[in-house]
């Protein structure tokens, strides 16, 4: 058929393209030529082909500048022909038209109208647009419009054929070959009709296939008239010649609209005699019982089996096996071999790792992968690591930190008092924290272990961070660089009472199970009294180490440390000696920690009790302002 076709079209381009003198007076073959009885039975013997054949067709009329007013006319003109032999009728053919320029004008939808004669007077009544030529977008409204039920497209399950036929002149401004594969692959059957210098790819990338069947070019508008008996046969067919020659087809016949042609089935050529069929892949026509792949084989008819890559052909000539590649012996692993579906891969033993090659192994080093964790050192083992700590330090229950070996075991709660008036100087501040930051990394600093608080004061005291705040000695020095000298006066005996009241407190992190600890560090006489404050802490249980440098008073030292003031006041006579204090004050802390055994003994106990009397009293005055405040409440609720 698509040959055949094809010889049509070129038959009908010749005549059209005859200008000879005789011919260009020859009355033009047009339905609207004639009288209105020939066009009657005209229209009578071309409708009764279509009787039965109901569409859904769709005009797409190129508008643009380049289509003269004369040529627009033989447009309208061709449009009524092609009506002419078509069923027009809400349950027959239903026709819409759009024309297109530099935008889309839709003239009358599929459900418009309902009798041909309305159709012919809205083509008749159609104005030029006279602009652009945006080819690609009145296809896309087409699809998207056009073709919907709301337009009056049937459903498509009613299996009624969609139809577009689109006459344009020019190049388009826009691309179509996307939009025209997704018009087709939407069940849209596109006749694309060029007129004078139309690129014939053009045509080709918007009509459907066969192109033969669905693509025409004339060289003028005067000529697109030859193409109306072609579209007559094409929509609506004729004689089923098949079913009344003998053919001789060796598969398939299939009427063409004046003739046939014969057709071969799947897998199979029609041979030089346009009857007779070859097989073109035996695979595909033979019940050949591969069970992957079936191969036809060059230069003769037969085929062979063949099997996916990882597999290889039994001994049936048709089935398939998996193939181990370990098992053949040339892998050439060090260690493991592991077959794949399509090779094989090296692995190696725990504890080693695969090398560059692919096959040859070497000795994992755990500790160079840097996720050992390993605070101070990592020793490597046969298939794993352990962490090992510096001289003077000890390693922790969790196996990767460490902590100092003087001072291990000396868990307590620490709130250092350092003094930062005026007096002191930034220089002297630096030091102080350096001092601080020393006693810091003598002791066990973690969640479980010692816990350290700072309160720094001048005329005012702030807390720089509580005991609940940090549970590592880094965080910790960390905090303690980071402070902020504050540099005036030197309220000692505000110090003492805020470190009284707050810091060793529930609420900022103390454990009442612990030794409570404060080292309280002065340069010079205190502004206000000291001795008050200072009993009050050591009555509560709080130890008390007194440091003095330089202009400090000896006696308040001694108001304010603990007894027996040898052990627990230390004096330089400047910040030099700083750093023998510390080593002594690390010493003495370490010393003086109770072992279990001691914790049991009468002195103990009674420091025990005192911190939970503390807390109790504490706790009972948090109640009592508590009570109070709900008293004041229900006393203004009760007289609302």
């Amino acid at each position: 058929m698509r040959y055949l076709a094809l010889g049509l079209f070129c038959l009908l381009c010749c005549d059209a393209v005859r200008v000879d003198h005789r011919h260009r007076r020859r009355p033009r073959p047009s339905v609207l030529s004639r009288g209105r009885n020939d066009s009657a039975v005209q229209s009578n013997s071309v409708e009764s082909l279509c009787k039965g054949k109901p569409l859904d067709f769709v005009f797409i009329i190129d508008s643009s500048r380049s289509v003269r007013p004369s040529d627009y006319e033989k447009v309208k003109t061709f449009i009524t022909n092609i009506l002419a032999f078509l069923d027009v009728g809400p349950e027959a053919t239903r026709v819409g038209l759009l024309q297109y320029g530099s935008v889309v004008q839709n003239e009358f939808s599929l459900n418009t109208y309902s009798s041909k004669a309305d159709v012919e007077r809205a083509v008749k009544a159609m104005d030029h647009l006279a602009t652009g030529t945006m080819t690609g977008l009145a296809i896309q409204y087409t699809m998207e419009t056009a073709f919907t039920e709301p337009e009056g497209a049937r459903p498509a399950d009613m299996h009624i054929p969609r139809i577009a036929m689109i006459v344009t002149d020019g190049r388009p401004q826009d691309t179509v070959e996307e939009v025209s594969a997704q018009a087709r692959q939407a069940g849209i059957q596109i006749f694309a009709i060029g007129v004078g210098r139309v690129d014939m790819n053009t045509l080709r990338a918007i009509g459907s296939e066969p192109h033969s069947e669905h693509v025409y070019l004339v060289g003028n508008f005067s000529q697109i008239e030859t193409l109306t008996s072609v579209f007559q046969s094409n929509l609506c067919g004729g004689t089923d010649l098949c079913s009344v020659v003998d053919h001789r087809c060796d598969h398939l016949c299939v009427s063409t609209p004046a003739s046939y042609m014969c057709r071969c089935r799947k897998g199979y050529t029609l041979n030089s005699d346009g009857k007779s069929c070859r097989s073109e892949d035996p695979c595909a026509v033979v019940d050949h019982g591969c069970a992957h792949i079936c191969a036809k084989v060059p230069g003769v008819l037969g085929y062979e089996c063949r099997c996916r890559l990882g597999y290889e052909l039994n001994e049936d000539a048709r089935t398939c096996r998996r193939i181990d590649y370990c098992d053949l012996g040339n892998h050439g692993c060090q260690h493991d071999c592991v077959s794949t579906p399509e090779s094989y891969i090296c692995r190696c033993t725990r504890g080693y790792v695969l090398n560059l090659d692919g096959k040859t192994c070497s000795k994992i080093d755990h500790c160079a992968l840097g996720d050992h964790g390993c605070e101070h050192e990592c020793v490597n083992t046969e298939d794993s690591f352990f962490c090992k700590c510096r001289e003077g330090y000890i390693l922790r229950p969790d196996n990767t930190t460490c902590k100092k070996a003087e001072c291990g075991d000396g868990v307590m709660d620490l709130v250092f008092v350092i003094d930062g008036s005026k007096s002191l100087g930034p220089a002297n501040f630096e030091l102080v924290k350096q001092f601080v930051n020393g006693i810091v990394d003598s002791l066990d600093v973690s969640g479980i272990g010692t816990h350290v608080g700072l309160l720094q004061y001048s005329t005012k005291v702030r807390t720089e961070f509580t005991l609940g705040q940090y549970t590592s000695g880094q965080d910790i020095n960390r905090a303690v660089s980071r402070m902020q000298y504050m540099g005036r006066g030197s309220m000692t005996g505000a110090a003492l009472r805020h470190m009284f009241e707050y810091s060793f407190s529930a609420k900022e992190g103390a454990r009442p199970d612990m030794p409570w600890v404060s080292i309280v560090f002065t340069d010079g006489r205190s502004q206000d009294d000291v001795s008050k404050w200072a009993a009050k802490a050591k009555d509560a249980g709080i130890n008390i180490y007194a440091i003095g440098v330089g202009k400090a008073i000896e006696e308040e030292l001694r108001e304010i440390a603990s007894e027996p003031d040898d052990k627990h006041l230390y004096y330089a006579e400047d910040f030099s000696h700083m750093g023998e204090i510390a080593d002594k004050l690390k010493t003495r802390i370490c010393k003086e920690k109770p072992s279990p055994e001691e914790m049991c003994k009468c002195d103990n106990v009674m420091l025990f009790q005192r911190q939970v009397n503390e807390q109790l009293r504490r706790l009972t005055q948090h109640i009592e302002v508590v009570s109070k405040r709900m008293e004041t409440l229900e006393s203004q609720l009760g007289h609302k």
